[in-house]
């Protein structure tokens, strides 16, 4: 299991890196419980329980006000719902919106409050994603692509300068869901969801890079961790918002360069999947086929040359309604005759004509291959039918000659491909 790179913090360490900011998150019901744990962390290091996870609404919670919407609304789960909450002590801010659509009107009254107000925010979290692909209709994925790049734009104008935005990606989906932004309405959606929370990651992610924004890839660190989702498939439990909270503090480190705990190190250069041994990749094989290939002994040569022939009048007799009149005869190509080796060899070694390898060839297919494209693949074929019989002749020394076997000639040549981490 791949670990979360984050750094562990401690509530005194939390409280000292987030003295004196003013923190802002704007999302749904799971930026809201990373709302909860973030304040919490504030005060002790506790986790969160899961009854205060899957409350909402509530007029206070861990020392927290509850500003507008709420239970001071109309609690539902309908698109209208809006939940303010704000944490507020002597050193620290933080306040969280819940929205359902990344640009709306409601979105911009939260800008035009953030205008108004005297302190703006150092930190802005925000995700937006299940809500606006699920309860907007069936062109919801298109409105969402026109929607989002608004709805920041109309976020950053209003921020000043220093602030640090983080996008926060949406975190996987179970293939089955329920609760939450989920009606009876839209269950038919579900086999197609999780593509189109990947689709509006990427390109949520394409966008804040346009507007050079930061971006925490949670369904990226998360994938390896579903275990910690709860069981509606959409929310998860108090040890992952504990671990999006270390994701967030440790980015705001960087960010701020501010010096990490150091309870888990990050090796600068990680070791990658290792090689098999004696591992060659493909242009290594390929050159050293090549090179086996281009300095064939001129015997081999030349006896390759006659089967080509031999072949090419084999067809004619054979197969006389088929025009051969181009096809005269095949030669070796002139980088393969100038490399030839000045080793001589028996005739007593190619007495033997492999018929029956010609017996196998399909001649109608070969009918439609241009010269030089039949003098390759017969090479191909032929060239371990000789070698067998050169070295069984010791006419190659180990010093002089390359190996044929670990060129690994054969008609199977073309079918290798370069490594990939799958292998």
């Amino acid at each position: 299991m791949f670990s979360i790179l984050a750094d562990i913090f401690t509530s005194k360490e939390a409280r000292e890196i987030l003295k004196n900011k003013f923190v802002l998150m704007i999302g749904d019901s799971v930026v809201r419980s990373c709302y909860k744990d973030l304040i919490k962390i504030l005060q002790t290091d506790n986790h969160l329980h899961d009854h205060q996870l899957k409350a909402k609404g509530e007029i206070s919670f861990e020392n927290d006000t509850l500003l507008e919407g709420g239970s001071y609304g109309v609690m539902s789960n309908d698109v209208t719902y809006t939940e303010v909450r704000e944490f507020k002590t002597n050193i620290h801010l933080v306040r969280f919106y819940f929205i359902t659509r990344c640009y709306s009107d409601y979105l911009v009254s939260i800008c035009e409050d953030i205008k108004d107000e005297s302190e703006k925010p150092d930190v802005v979290i925000m995700n937006s994603g299940c809500w606006d692909i699920t309860r907007y209709g069936p062109n919801s994925i298109n409105d969402y692509k026109k929607n989002l790049p608004m709805g920041i734009f109309s976020l950053i104008r209003v921020l000043p300068s220093h602030t640090v935005f983080i996008w926060n990606t949406t975190l996987p989906l179970s293939k089955e869901v329920r609760g939450g932004f989920m009606i009876p309405e839209i269950y038919d959606k579900q086999s197609k969801l999780r593509e189109d929370v990947l689709e509006a990651n990427h390109y949520a992610t394409k966008v804040m890079k346009e507007y050079k924004l930061d971006v925490l890839d949670l369904h990226y660190y998360f994938l390896n961790h579903i275990q910690r989702r709860a069981k509606d498939g959409i929310h998860w439990d108090a040890t992952a918002h504990r671990r999006i909270t270390n994701l967030i503090l440790n980015h705001l480190c960087d960010v701020w360069d501010i010096k990490t705990p150091g309870r888990i190190i990050f090796k600068n250069n990680p070791k990658m999947m290792s090689l098999p041994e004696n591992y060659e990749f493909f242009e290594e094989k390929e050159n050293k086929a090549n090179y086996a290939i281009n300095n064939l002994p001129n015997d081999l040569t030349k006896k390759i040359d006659q089967m080509a022939n031999s072949l090419e009048n084999e067809i004619s007799t054979e197969k006389s309604n088929i025009n051969y009149n181009d096809a005269k005869r095949f030669k070796v190509n002139e980088y393969f005759a100038t490399n030839l080796n000045n080793q001589s060899s028996s005739q007593s070694d190619f007495n033997k004509h492999p018929i029956n390898i010609y017996n196998q060839l399909n001649y109608q297919a070969i009918s439609q291959i241009a010269k030089n494209q039949l003098q390759n693949h017969l090479t191909q074929i032929l060239t371990p039918v000789f070698e067998e019989k050169l070295m069984q002749s010791n006419l190659y020394s180990s010093h002089q000659q390359p190996n044929y076997h670990s060129a690994n000639i054969n008609s199977r040549q073309n079918n290798k491909r370069k490594f990939s981490y799958e292998d």
